[in-house]
């Protein structure tokens, strides 16, 4: 029992610690090519860009997402934006068309899902890419905030990196002073930076479609999303799998503070388990292994964490076996919680620290079980 403690924990921290730490060391990037013009009356040196935004029902985020919008300090000239409707029953048609009317000097398309395949968002890309002349592309969700510099910074990265062709973007889950915020805030930390870490080792898998970037040629090239459009997520993940496969020195994460757009957190623990259960149904189907690896070693030492304590009190392991397992789980997620601090910015992240170290890990067995049963998303089954 001691040995299988022992592997158990060192393989928590190789792989988790090791991809965090990478992550941390990873360069912030800050480079802005110096023939750039700043002159809002010139696009010298400014890329053309097709934002596409997939909504189903988001009347109650839309307003805030459309207001950082118009906070974005890009010229309006070079950007035109896709807004997929997916079948909406809410007042979120309404919202756009009224904006979209008040504000016609932005370049906004509204058009509506066609549905083919399992996948509203993956319809929506290719529907989308199908239409833009351009060939620089961002998505994001309508559920999210917008910082003002977000296009500069994908602008800068691809003036750096001539040939990029997929580009991560870092996502921040916004708190408030409740634990199941904070606690949400904290993982997706831990997730990006095991992320960025991933990048750093140029065996990236995984990213979030509230803010990724490619090019319409790439996309194009390896035929989208075919092949794996008969799952209900995973716009994000798959697409990047197919890029790394075609050339994974042209995927890159863009690490700028400049660049995080601001998500909203659940506000119950079900509704919480469900989205990550759904999150965990498409990593099943990914070909990379060191996904797999990172799953199951997550999944295998929260396991570990519940399990060993009520061992010991049972008299089956001795105190050793439990602080062999206890104490190296405490001491990475606090690592990878400080280090993913200097980049994320949350200021009351450590007082929620404690509770949240013993709490994860059954917000974890939560999500592996609801991950092996249909799960409902935004009133549908997905991968029906």
């Amino acid at each position: 029992m001691m040995w299988l403690a022992i592997i158990t924990s060192l393989g928590y921290i190789l792989i988790i610690l090791s991809l965090a730490l990478d992550g941390f060391l990873y360069k912030t990037f800050r480079k802005r090519p110096t023939d750039l013009v700043t002159d809002a009356q010139t696009t010298k040196g400014f890329l053309p860009f097709t934002i596409i935004v997939n909504y189903r029902n988001e009347a109650d985020h839309l307003p805030a997402f459309l207001a950082s919008l118009l906070r974005l300090n890009y010229q309006k000239e070079l950007v035109e934006w896709y807004f997929i409707n997916d079948h909406s029953t809410d007042d979120s048609n309404h919202i756009l068309e009224e904006f979209t009317s008040n504000h016609k000097q932005w370049n906004i398309h509204r058009i509506n899902r066609i549905k083919k395949s399992a996948s509203a968002k993956k319809d929506g890309i290719t529907q989308a890419v199908a239409l833009t002349k351009n060939q620089h592309i961002i998505c994001t969700d309508a559920d999210v905030i917008l910082p003002s510099a977000w296009i500069n910074s994908y602008n800068d990265l691809y003036h750096f990196h001539e040939n990029a062709h997929f580009v991560a973007g870092p996502v921040q889950i916004t708190t408030n002073d409740s634990i199941i915020t904070q606690l949400q805030h904290a993982e997706m930390v831990a997730l990006q930076m095991v992320s960025i870490g991933a990048f750093s080792q140029r065996q990236p898998f995984m990213c979030n479609g509230a803010n990724m970037s490619f090019t319409k040629n790439a996309f194009l090239e390896v035929d989208g999303y075919d092949g794996n459009d008969h799952i209900s997520s995973g716009d994000d993940i798959f697409l990047l799998e197919k890029l790394v496969a075609e050339d994974v020195m042209n995927c890159h994460y863009l690490k700028s503070e400049d660049a995080i757009v601001q998500t909203f957190p659940k506000t119950d623990f079900k509704s919480m388990i469900s989205q990550r259960a759904r999150w965990a149904q498409k990593g099943t189907q990914t070909k990379s292994n060191l996904n797999k690896l990172v799953s199951f070693q997550i999944l295998l030492m929260n396991l570990a964490f519940v399990i060993t304590p009520l061992l010991f009190v049972m008299g089956i392991v001795s105190f050793i076996v439990l602080v062999l397992i206890l104490l190296p789980k405490i001491l990475v997620d606090t690592i990878v919680l400080v280090v993913g601090h200097r980049f994320f910015e949350n200021k009351k992240w450590s007082l929620y620290l404690l509770p949240q170290l013993f709490l994860y890990p059954f917000i974890v067995i939560a999500v592996a079980l609801k991950s092996t049963q249909k799960v409902q998303w935004a009133n549908r089954t997905i991968n029906d």
